[in-house]
Parts: C-alpha cells; sequence; structure tokens
C-alpha cells in the first residue's frame, strides 16, 4: 500500500495547487463544421493525471493476455487500483451453452526493483486458449475523491466473446485464414496517386441484388466471394469484381473494430455506422458468421482484408480514438478519469459531441493508440487509416502515431477530420510538457504533410454546405461557390481558403462522405428536381460535374461509395442507425446509372495518368493558370495546367460550367490552339471525343470540358484499354433524339447492361431494340439504339366501333353516326365513347380518334391545380403555386391540398377531381378553395437521452410569399436566443404555446440557452407537434425529429411535413 499512498499524496498535492486558468480561444472552424470551442486549461484533473504519467508510465509490450500453450501471462495498468483479481469463464456471456465460472486469480502489484509499475500481473499455468476472463478492479479516480469496484473486459483485449463485455485468451496464429502468410500490404508509393471509395461492411453487400449468398450479406465474409453478379445473373459484376472494373485503388471501411451500439445476439437487420468503440483491438462481431466464438470475427475480417488485397485495393481503416461509445467502458472501469478529458467543473469533456472524449495527450493513452495502430497493421496487414474527429486529438500524438508508422512503411496512409463535435477541453501541455495543439484544420502546419485533412471547403463548394440538404453548391449552380473550387483545384495548398494544406499530400478532395448527404440527395434535396433516389437527367449532369471537379483537382481523391452511381439515401442525411436497406448500396443502380459509373471510371484515368494532379508535393503549383482570380464568383471555373513529366501530355485544360445553358469559354492561356478533347458531357477517359481550334470551348450546362493540346496527346499515345457501348433514344417517326445519348465504358470482356432512358416521359414507350441490349465490352465500340413510338391511349386501342377488329377512320364515322342518332352501338360499345376521358362523350372523342388516325400525337395530357383563398378586400388570391401533372392520357393522378397555418381546404367546397384518370385535350383544373383556419399552435420538446436542459426556442413566421414575417418567441421585439419552453407537468415533455399571425408557415431553432444550436427547421404548418431531441446528435446541428402525435403513445406517430411557400 506505501506506493497506493504516495500516489494519493501527490495527487492530493496537486489538487490544492492546480490552476483553471484558460490560456487559449477558439479552435479552427468552418461554415460547415459545428463551432467548437478549444479551451486549454490546468485543472485539479489535469494535474493528478500529470502525476500518474510522471509515476507510472509504462512502456513495455506486455500488457493484456500473453498466451502460451503452457500458460497465460495476464498484465493490467492500473496505478490507482488497491484491487485487483481475474476471472475465467468458460464462455463470452452467461447464456451459452456451456457457461460456466472457471475461477477467480488474484494479481500482484508488478515492481521493477523497489518501484512499483503501476501494473498488476498473475500467471496461470494450462492450456487457457480460447477462455474468456474479466477483470474485478478496485480503483479511486484520478484525484482520489471517489472509489469503485467495477467487472470489466480488458483494455487490451485483443479478442472478446459476444457484445465484448469478455476478453478471450487467443492464440492470435491459430486465427490466419489459409493463405495468410503471402498476404501483403497493398500501398501506393505517393498517397496522391489514391481514389478511395468509402464503404461500410454492411452497406457493401447486404443488397439481395449483390449476388453475395445469403449467410454473408453484410459480412466481412462477402468480401471473399469473388464473381458476384447483379441478381446473380452472371453479367454485371458487384461488390469485389465491380471495385476491381471501377478502377479505384483504395477502400476507406467504415468502423470495423468492435462497437457497442450492436446487439451481436440480434437480428443481422440492425445496422450502425460503428462510431461508438467498445474494443479497438478487436473486430466487430456482428460482421462475423459466429460472433459468440472470439476466433471467427479475427479469422474472418483477416479474410475480408486479404480478399481485398487479393484485389490490389488498399485497405483504410475508420478509426475513432477521439471517444468511446459511453464513459463506462473498460477504460473507466480500470483507471477512473484518466483516460478522459474532464472540465474544471469535473464534468466529462465532449468535443466528440457523443459524452465524452478520450485524453491522447496523457503518456498511457497516447501509447494505446499508437500501438493500436500498429497492431492493426502488422496483425490485420491495414495499410491505412482514417481518423475521426482528429481535431480532438493532439498533434504531437499524431506525428508520433506518423513517425511509429514509418519505421513499418511511410507509404502507410493517414487522413483524419481536422475538426472535433464540441467544445473541448484538455491541458496546456501534453505529457512530454510540449504545448498542446488540437490537430485541427488550424494547426495543418504543426502537422505532418503526410497527415491529410478532409476538404470541407471544396466539399461544400462542389453540393453546397453539409449541414443543410436544401444548400446548394457550384454544380447546382450556385456561383458563390466557385472561389472553394479554385483553392480546392490545388488542395488548398496554394492560398488560405478557411484553411491552408502544407501540400497537396495533407489534403483529401472530396464532394460526399458517410456524414450527411449523399453528393446525388443534396442535389435533388436543394433543387427540387425530383424525388430522392429518381433519375433526372438534370440532376445526374450536375453529380458527373462534381466527379469531375473531385478528379481534377490535387489531394487524395475520395468519393462515397456509390457516389458513381448516383447513391441515394432518400434524403436521410444522418443515418448512423436507419435502416440497412436505406443504407445499403441498391446494386441494380450499376445499370441504372451506367453511364454515370463509366464517367467517373474516366476521370479516375485522366487523374491517374497526369502527374501534376497526383503529385505530393508543391513542385507543380505554379503550373496552374486560371481564368479569374481565385476569389472570382462565376458558374465557370477554367484553368490549364502545364507538364513537364516525360511521356506526359503537356498540358491539360479544365472548364467547369455549371450555368443552365451552355457556355461560350475562351481560355485565359492561348498558348495552345489545338486540342484533343477527352472529357465532355457524356463521356471522360483517354480516348478521342473531339478536337477543337483555338482557345474557345463550348461548355454544355452543367457539365465539364477536358481536353489535352493536340502534339503531347499523340505523341505521348496514352490509350484507353476499355471498350465502349454508345446508348442512343430516338424517335422513331423521324430519328430525332429524346434524350442524350450515354457512353458506357469498361474493361474488355467484362459484362455491359444498358435501359430504357429515365428520362423520356412515359407519353412515348419502345417500339424496338438496335444492337445488344447486354453484352461484353469488346475492342470495336458497339452501338445501341432505343427506338420510341407514341404512346396510345387504352381507349384509342379499342374504339373499334364498327365491329371489323380494326381502329380505323370508319370508327370515327361510326362515332359519328351515333352521336346524330343514326345508329345504335352496344351498351359495352358506348361505355367506351369517352375516348379522351373528360367524363363525356362527344364530338371531342371523334376529333381525338381522326388526330390519332391521321398521325398527331395523343398521348399526352394535362392536370393544373390550383389553390385559392379570399383575401380581406374578398379578392380571389392564390395560396401557392399551382402544379401541373403531366402525363400519359388515361392514366391515373391524384392531388391534395395544401397546408398552411391559418387556412385549411373548404370540405364543403371539395373539387369534384381532386383524382381521376388524364384527360386528353383542353386542360384540367382542380380548384381547391381554401377558408380561414385555427391560429394556436402548440409545441412539445422531449430528450430522448439523459439531458434534461430546457430547450430554448427562436420561433418565426413566413407569410405565404416565404417572406420571413413575425417572431413567437415571444414577439417582434424578441431577443435571442429565444424564450424557453417549460415542463410544469414534470413529464419530461417541455411545452410552448402561441397564436400565429396572418397565414403562412413557422420556423424553429432549437438551442441550449444560446449553444448547441439546430439548423433552422423551416415551413412548418401543424397547429400540434411533438419534437424529440436526440442526444446523440447535438453536434450535428439537425437533432431534432418533429412528428404530429406523441411517438410515446403512438409507435407509428406521423412526421410533420415541411412545406415551401411563395416559390
Amino acid at each position: 500500500m506505501r506506493t497506493t499512498k504516495k500516489l494519493m499524496a501527490a495527487v492530493l498535492a496537486v489538487c490544492m495547487l492546480a490552476s483553471t486558468s484558460v490560456v487559449s480561444g477558439f479552435a479552427a472552424t468552418t461554415d460547415s463544421e459545428p463551432v467548437s470551442a478549444d479551451i486549454a486549461a490546468d485543472t485539479t484533473y489535469t494535474k493528478a493525471c500529470e502525476a500518474i504519467d510522471n509515476e507510472y508510465a509504462y512502456t513495455k509490450r506486455d500488457l493484456g493476455a500473453t498466451y502460451s500453450p503452457d500458460s497465460t501471462t495476464f498484465k493490467v495498468w492500473a496505478p490507482t487500483a488497491t484491487e485487483v483479481s481475474l476471472n475465467l469463464y468458460a464462455t463470452g456471456s452467461d447464456t451459452e451453452e456451456g457457461a460456466e465460472d472457471i475461477g477467480t486469480f488474484p494479481l500482484e502489484k508488478l515492481m521493477d526493483g523497489e518501484k512499483w509499475t503501476g501494473v498488476w500481473t498473475t500467471t496461470v499455468e494450462g492450456d487457457l486458449k480460447n477462455q474468456y476472463y474479466t477483470y474485478t478492479i478496485t480503483a479511486a479516480n484520478t484525484t482520489g475523491t471517489k472509489t469503485t469496484t467495477k467487472e470489466t473486459q480488458d483494455v487490451y483485449s485483443v479478442a472478446t466473446g459476444v457484445n465484448g463485455k469478455r476478453s478471450m485468451v487467443c492464440d492470435l496464429d491459430s486465427t490466419d485464414p489459409e493463405g495468410w502468410e503471402n498476404d501483403t500490404h497493398v500501398l501506393l508509393d505517393e498517397s496522391t496517386d489514391s481514389s478511395v471509395w468509402e464503404l461500410h461492411v454492411k452497406d457493401f453487400s447486404y443488397d439481395p441484388a449483390s449476388g453475395v449468398s445469403e449467410a454473408n450479406r453484410g459480412k466481412f465474409m462477402a468480401f471473399t466471394e469473388l464473381g458476384t453478379t447483379l441478381n446473380g445473373e452472371g453479367n454485371i459484376s458487384t461488390c469485389i469484381d465491380y471495385l476491381k472494373e471501377l478502377g479505384v485503388t483504395t477502400v476507406q471501411i467504415n468502423p470495423f473494430y468492435d462497437f457497442q451500439s450492436i446487439n451481436e445476439m440480434g437480428s443481422d437487420s440492425q445496422f450502425n455506422w460503428g462510431y461508438d468503440p467498445q474494443n479497438y483491438n478487436v473486430p466487430e462481431g456482428s460482421y462475423s458468421s459466429n460472433p459468440y466464438d472470439g476466433n471467427v470475427r479475427i479469422k474472418e475480417c483477416k479474410s475480408m482484408i486479404k480478399a481485398l488485397h487479393d484485389a490490389g485495393i488498399s485497405v483504410v481503416m475508420d478509426v475513432v480514438y477521439n471517444h468511446t461509445y459511453s464513459n463506462d467502458s473498460c477504460f473507466q472501469s480500470t483507471v477512473p478519469n484518466y483516460y478522459y478529458r474532464m472540465t474544471k467543473t469535473g464534468l466529462f469533456s465532449n468535443g466528440s459531441g457523443t459524452g465524452n472524449e478520450c485524453a491522447t495527450e496523457r503518456a498511457m493513452y497516447r501509447d494505446y493508440v499508437i500501438q493500436s495502430l500498429l497492431y492493426w497493421v502488422n496483425e490485420y496487414h491495414v495499410d491505412g487509416f482514417r481518423f475521426d474527429l482528429m481535431g480532438i486529438m493532439d498533434v504531437e500524438t499524431m506525428n508520433m502515431a506518423r513517425e511509429a508508422l514509418d519505421a513499418v512503411d511511410p507509404r502507410i496512409t493517414t487522413w483524419g477530420e481536422g475538426w472535433a463535435g464540441g467544445d473541448s477541453s484538455h491541458p496546456t501541455k501534453t505529457c512530454t510538457g510540449e504545448k498542446f495543439y488540437p490537430a485541427t484544420q488550424a494547426n495543418a502546419a504543426k502537422l505532418s504533410d503526410r497527415i491529410a485533412l478532409f476538404n470541407d471547403a471544396i466539399r461544400d463548394g462542389v453540393k453546397g454546405g453539409c449541414m443543410s440538404i436544401s444548400n446548394q453548391g457550384f454544380a447546382q449552380g450556385a456561383k458563390t461557390s466557385a472561389p472553394d473550387i479554385r483553392y480546392g483545384v490545388r488542395a488548398n495548398s496554394s492560398g488560405r481558403n478557411k484553411w491552408l494544406a502544407s501540400a497537396p499530400s495533407q489534403c483529401v478532395t472530396y464532394a460526399a462522405c458517410h456524414d450527411n448527404a449523399t453528393l446525388y440527395d443534396q442535389i435533388l434535396g436543394s433543387t427540387g428536381l425530383a424525388s430522392y433516389g429518381v433519375r433526372e437527367a438534370t440532376a445526374v449532369k450536375m453529380n458527373k460535374l462534381g466527379g469531375a471537379i473531385i478528379y481534377a483537382s490535387q489531394g487524395i481523391s475520395f468519393m462515397l461509395a456509390g457516389e458513381e452511381m448516383c447513391r441515394s439515401k432518400d434524403g436521410d442525411t444522418n443515418s448512423y442507425k436507419s435502416a440497412a436497406t436505406l443504407n445499403m448500396i441498391k446494386w441494380q443502380n450499376v445499370v441504372d446509372y451506367a453511364d454515370v459509373v463509366s464517367y467517373y471510371k474516366g476521370m479516375m484515368q485522366i487523374k491517374a495518368n497526369f502527374s501534376p494532379l497526383t503529385c505530393m508535393d508543391k513542385s507543380y503549383q505554379d503550373a496552374f493558370t486560371f481564368n479569374d482570380t481565385q476569389r472570382t464568383y462565376s458558374n465557370q471555373v477554367a484553368y490549364t495546367i502545364s507538364n513537364n513529366t516525360e511521356g506526359e501530355w503537356s498540358k491539360l485544360a479544365v472548364i467547369f460550367n455549371s450555368a443552365d445553358t451552355a457556355t461560350d469559354v475562351t481560355l485565359a492561356d492561348t498558348s495552345v490552339t489545338d486540342w484533343v478533347v477527352i472529357a465532355n458531357n457524356e463521356s471522360a477517359g483517354l480516348d478521342k471525343l473531339g478536337e477543337v481550334t483555338g482557345s474557345t470551348f463550348t461548355v454544355p450546362a452543367y457539365s465539364a470540358v477536358i481536353a489535352v493540346d493536340k502534339a503531347s496527346y499523340e505523341t505521348a499515345g496514352i490509350k484507353s484499354d476499355m471498350g465502349k457501348v454508345v446508348v442512343n433514344y430516338v424517335y422513331e417517326s423521324d430519328d430525332e433524339k429524346l434524350d442524350d445519348s450515354v457512353v458506357l465504358q469498361g474493361s474488355i470482356g467484362t459484362g455491359y447492361q444498358t435501359s430504357p432512358s429515365a428520362a423520356i416521359p412515359d407519353t412515348y414507350e419502345i417500339s424496338k431494340v438496335e444492337g445488344n441490349v447486354t453484352g461484353k465490352f469488346g475492342e470495336t465500340p458497339a452501338e445501341v439504339t432505343y427506338y420510341y413510338k407514341d404512346y396510345v391511349p387504352e381507349s384509342i386501342l379499342n374504339a373499334d366501333f364498327n365491329g371489323d377488329g380494326n381502329v380505323n377512320v370508319m370508327d370515327v364515322t361510326a362515332m359519328q353516326k351515333y352521336f346524330v342518332g343514326d345508329i345504335q352501338l352496344s351498351d359495352e360499345k358506348v361505355a367506351g365513347l369517352d375516348l379522351n376521358y373528360d367524363d363525356a362523350a362527344n364530338v371531342a372523342d371523334c376529333t381525338m380518334l381522326a388526330k390519332q388516325i391521321a398521325g398527331y400525337r395523343v398521348a399526352e395530357g394535362t392536370v393544373v391545380v390550383n389553390h385559392y383563398y379570399v383575401d380581406a378586400e374578398g379578392n380571389q388570391q392564390q395560396l401557392t403555386a399551382s402544379e401541373t401533372i403531366v402525363g400519359r392520357v388515361g392514366s391515373d393522378y391524384s392531388t391534395e391540398d395544401f397546408k398552411v397555418v391559418g387556412y385549411a381546404a373548404d370540405k364543403d367546397n371539395y373539387p369534384a377531381k381532386a383524382s381521376g384518370k388524364i384527360p386528353y385535350g383542353a386542360t384540367l383544373e382542380v380548384n381547391y378553395n381554401y377558408i380561414e383556419s385555427s391560429l394556436d399552435i402548440n409545441l412539445h420538446f422531449k430528450h430522448n437521452g439523459s439531458l434534461t436542459w430546457a430547450p430554448t426556442l427562436w420561433i418565426w413566421g413566413s407569410d405565404l410569399k416565404g417572406v420571413d414575417k413575425g417572431n413567437y418567441t415571444p414577439d417582434d421585439s424578441a431577443e435571442w436566443p429565444g424564450v424557453a419552453a417549460t415542463d410544469e407537468d414534470g413529464d419530461g415533455w417541455y411545452e410552448y404555446n402561441f397564436t400565429y399571425r396572418g397565414a403562412g408557415t413557422y420556423n424553429v431553432i432549437v438551442s441550449n440557452k444560446g449553444s448547441t444550436q439546430t439548423i433552422d427547421y423551416k415551413g412548418f404548418v401543424d397547429n400540434e407537434m411533438w419534437v424529440v431531441i436526440d442526444d446523440s446528435k447535438l453536434a450535428t446541428e439537425e437533432f431534432l425529429t418533429f412528428y404530429t402525435d406523441n411517438p410515446e403513445t403512438n409507435p407509428d406517430a406521423p412526421i410533420a411535413k415541411q412545406i415551401t411557400v411563395g416559390k
């Protein structure tokens, strides 16, 4: 006990002497990332941990369970503990067959001469292979103010049982899959050669259309299935084979260490991203075929990595050393309050936004992180790491980790998020005495230039600010985003734009990742061009433009898995625990968006063959010539790049046009007058698509043009090894194109499958197809043409009124005779006389049939929906813009009333044709009329976690023109942050009621007295809502869910709709 008393005395001394002064202000932030305070302060808690580091930092590499067939030695670092015992079990949980408590063994202090090391140890004789164990630890917290006794798994676990609560004694050699001894790292000489595809283990293969066996879907072993094809049909490759054909060099896999949010005993349908660590050095059990056997997850994880290596693909592991799932972790149970940062008031610092943050500046956690990285590199052959919320970690630890990885191989990649998720409290110095610097974008210059940071500036520049799916970026036509694109083209390394990278190697260039909206969802959500997941021609062009920007820029190129096939998550901007069926990659998209997949393939080839775009350093920063200054707002970004690399193209011209019309752009660099186009609005790659003479290019709307100087294109001889299929969509009556042609490309001998155009309205239908709809890419380009004819309404097809078996002019005559009373028709024939679906049989139907027979189009009809109210002066006004429905004549349509506060549809004057069949001829108008309705609004708010702060509300209105009008917290004289809701009955629901003025919608911001603020939630119309505050999402700014009924009493409570008025 002497050494423990010595430690406690030192702790108490620093408790009395500690200062709590704050010595630094705010960390660097961006417009899009959560604003977080970097609070450097030396407190009671930091001083106590410094004392522990100084006295008991342990540097040997033998913590955990060291196994041999003869005995196993257990060592646990617990310098504040007074008692530690080992518990052995036959199984990983008490619910399994054969569960048995094998025994309990006391641990003793490990001494180094007369000095205690802070380590407890015991050796158990015999072969303990595959037995499970925990420690029971009685320990004081770092300041000696509280003692706890906890049973916990080993901090240094390498194997666990089901759900990770018991560690397992493991013979790691026995977990190697067949051929593991021949597996080697797949590393790139330069990190900027990377084309990264970010995936999730379950997303990758959960779709039944993936062709993966049912048993392996969503599992590690899905990666080992070779030759998988779409729906198992044998033509279109999926999974591993698809990745090889796509041409990515690297996969970044969302966390596949053991995380806590999934019940490994539960259903395979459970889903979580995995950013909730439980056991850092153990693979996740739910991805294995048997989570109960600690060996299986290890072997199958290695099998996944080997399969990717066999495909020539590098594996980057997403790691989350900045926080754990909860404060009730093995770290906290072993050395209470040591591994976590604490505020000066004794609360867990929450820079992660998840309730805690880990203290990388402390000697033993720093060492743990570095050794964990090395463990994954050496034991699992991982090739690189992505650091979640790296801004919570300190610069010194990150640089030390980089040095440790360099000792293995300097080509191992490292990148991370250069921001935090909330206010981070940390000491002023690290355990070495050096000043603490957070590993943020602001401190990029202090980090190794081979620790890259995600460039959120170009991300938001491409698609719009990520904190709202309604934000538009350059791809959707936002001129103000052009500066983000220009700076991002040189990887933010040639001028500060929110932050400055030391070199291209320090920048991850991307448009989307697992966080926030997918690129395609953001395009649709911000433009309203179509519903989520629907192919829309202009949105597809914008997606291609986004891809062109990323791959025509310097830095480490990165995309979310499926971005190249217009992946959608139905607008879900935070799908971390949404259904697996929503998150999964929908492999049918490989066919439905084959042209976009092909475009991305081509862009990756362009970048890979042009050294100025793949260089790690700034040697080419002056090789760029831009048309405009970096800060110019414009729908066009144009530049040329000069290249002196032998055997490559000498000059590349790149033009992005995000205007909604084609634009002529003249390059500022006029040194070249003959160009070969290698990328346009339809295709991208290494092949010649056309030539341009002079310096002026016509760039179609929402597209890119990339060209190479003709002389070097011809001398370099860089050619594509891919085959091509051109798909045309033609109106057969005049051979005019109904939609742009698409170009598919793929490796010779691999399969292709074409599909009809989703952009051609259903008033046309396919009449024939020339060429092979499916087949294999060959040396010679192939062509497939879909021919379309006019849709013929069902009523016309059945218009044989004279009974001769044909529909022709004689039937027009029969109709005319019937209408004038010259002939009689059967009841069946009479019922079919309403050819134009206007609910009347008359001469207009004769006219329609005559037009059809004469060759005129009668396929299309129109319905217009209007919404009217009467204002105070008695004048009829439009409540919102009319809606026009265009579709096949005779097809069903349906409409619904429009909802705003203050007006409701007059049920006594409801339109007779609110639904029906689309007519031919005159436009059908559906008119809704509105009367005044209740203006009283009742709101209820409740936390879904342990937090209890009263939501502060800022609520304002938007009138029928969409203009902000009126504040309700409490009135127009309100001052930010508004008023607090109250829980007067103590049921946990905070209430706020107000009376609306005028008519329109209302908008809500919720905060905690002005901090932890939400986005602007806009467009509500319901008179009563129940709002759930998701305590786990506070860092995202989108942590509210709005219901129109109480979700506690109604599990199926509908989500409140948000509408837009005045547009």
